[in-house]
């Protein structure tokens, strides 16, 4: 028997298969992440993270500031992470429930130029172009949300998050996707959806955005991004972790070997934000590709990275988690 139904006012978005990797590949894969994350660990530049993972277990050098997380914690994360969360959009119509074999769309980010429309010559990108930007995604009916395209260089470089936020609120009817770099700058954008929501209490039911934590290849997690994580956590802001490795650049040049990196920081982060408040929203996220290395340049429309991608897609399936990646 085949049971079928409708999300009520939601997007729908069909989907496609691509198995680059078998169930034997993805095991073999968890666990040499497993062993990396225990044997090796990651480097975690924030002391307010290294206090809640050694408080819950973790093995912490203060000195080189290595956290090494034992497989328990990090197999009990993956089964408190959420397999799904609710997108929820400024027009309810336009939520979205990412998660299983669906795939939705949204635009790529973060320029700090862009190919004018008039003129079609490439120039600085303005806060008048972040408005258009949302204004533009907000009507293609493909985009399940809207992610920050551009970076404004006609303000300090320091608010352009904030700007981002706001642009995105005064313009938008969808989920927003922003990148925020800042433990102030995600208090702001929590303010700013209250508004919005009609409440921080509502917002907390009904999150308007996700936001996103990108560890820093090979093995590294800032301390600005964790603590963004963690601030999310806390609040039950869904949060993305995106991370970026360059194969044969910051992560080995193999793709197998890679893809245990990009694992290692994924789940390490995902440990983290579930340490922080159990159940909390996350999104397992990839922008990792190859570099090339003949101009030393980020290779983000490679081959490779569509073949990264689909691998990740399959580790968050294994993992059932929503997952995120940028395509080739």
């Amino acid at each position: 028997m085949t049971i079928k139904y409708q999300y009520a006012n939601l997007l729908q978005a069909g989907s496609f298969g691509l198995n680059v990797l078998s169930r034997d590949d993805i095991e073999q894969i968890h666990l040499a992440t497993l062993d990396v994350l225990w044997d090796i660990g990651l480097q975690v530049k924030s002391p307010m993270a290294r206090k809640i993972l050694g408080d819950n277990g973790c093995v912490i050098d203060e000195k080189t500031e290595i956290v090494k997380i034992p497989s328990n914690l990090v197999e009990d994360a993956i089964q408190s992470t959420p397999a799904t969360y609710r997108a929820h959009a400024i027009n309810p119509e336009n939520d979205y429930v990412p998660g299983g074999k669906k795939t939705g769309f949204v635009n790529f980010g973060e320029a700090a130029a862009l190919m004018d429309p008039v003129t079609r010559k490439v120039r600085a990108a303005t806060k008048k172009d972040v408005d258009d930007s949302v204004r533009f995604i907000d009507t293609l009916e493909n985009m399940i949300g809207w992610e920050r395209p551009l970076t404004p260089t006609d303000l300090n470089e320091d608010m352009a998050s904030i700007y981002n936020a706001y642009s995105f609120f005064s313009h938008s009817s969808k989920h927003g996707f922003l990148g925020i770099y800042t433990v102030e700058h995600i208090q702001a954008a929590i303010k700013m959806g209250a508004v919005m929501a009609g409440g921080e209490d509502k917002l907390k039911q009904s999150p308007l955005f996700t936001c996103s934590a990108d560890p820093v290849s090979p093995l590294v997690l800032s301390e600005e991004a964790t603590d963004v994580l963690i601030e999310a956590c806390k609040f039950g802001v869904p949060i993305k972790i995106n991370g970026l490795g360059m194969c044969g650049g910051t992560t080995c040049v193999d793709l197998a070997s890679t893809l245990v990196t990009h694992n290692s920081e994924v789940l390490g982060s995902i440990t983290l934000g579930q340490l922080v408040r159990k159940g909390a929203p996350m999104v397992y996220g990839s922008s990792t590709s190859m570099l090339d290395l003949r101009t030393s340049l980020a290779a983000m429309g490679a081959p490779e990275m569509s073949m990264i991608s689909a691998a990740v897609a399959k580790l968050a399936q294994f993992y059932k988690m929503p997952s995120w990646v940028g395509g080739g």
